[in-house]
């Protein structure tokens, strides 16, 4: 349902400094105010999760409380999954993966960035989802997601005495 720039008064007045420019814009919703709901207001809504692009550790957060986040750097993730996705995400192996082929260099000394198109690309093994749901043994977890990427003890050891 479009917005009605009559119940917000002080904003309709702003605006109508402008109506010149406004009035014959192309890019107009359903008024020339251009106050159009937002098509992916409903995803706030949705289990998601929640992340900065800019960090030091992993910090990926599960929301499934209808919050909405109003950041330059924060981010949403929608979809699937969603309990079993977060937690590879916030793996060891995964901050490893990430960090060694996708972020494309550090932040500083220990900063890098979790860049939404890098993030899609992360081999994320989808059919061992169910495998992981009721896991919340941080250290049975990881070993969990080695075993899934069938890791031997000299790479294990190497990503966890390597990753941060």
């Amino acid at each position: 349902m479009p917005i009605d720039i009559n119940d917000y008064p002080a904003i309709k007045k702003h605006l109508d400094k402008y109506w010149d420019k406004i009035s014959i814009r192309d890019d107009q919703g359903d008024t020339p105010y251009n106050l159009r709901n937002c098509i992916y207001t409903d995803l706030f809504l949705e289990q998601k999760i929640v992340y900065s692009e800019i960090v030091q550790e992993p910090k990926f957060f599960l929301d499934t409380n209808e919050h909405f986040f109003v950041e330059a750097t924060a981010f949403i993730m929608t979809g699937n999954h969603i309990e079993c996705i977060i937690k590879y995400l916030n793996s060891k192996i995964c901050t490893y993966l990430f960090k060694k082929f996708y972020a494309g260099g550090g932040l500083g000394e220990k900063g890098y960035r979790y860049k939404k198109e890098f993030l899609q690309l992360l081999p994320i093994p989808q059919n061992n989802f169910k495998l992981l749901l009721n896991i919340t043994d941080d250290n049975i977890l990881e070993k969990t997601i080695c075993d899934i990427y069938s890791l031997n003890n000299d790479e294990i050891e190497y990503i966890f005495n390597n990753n941060m």
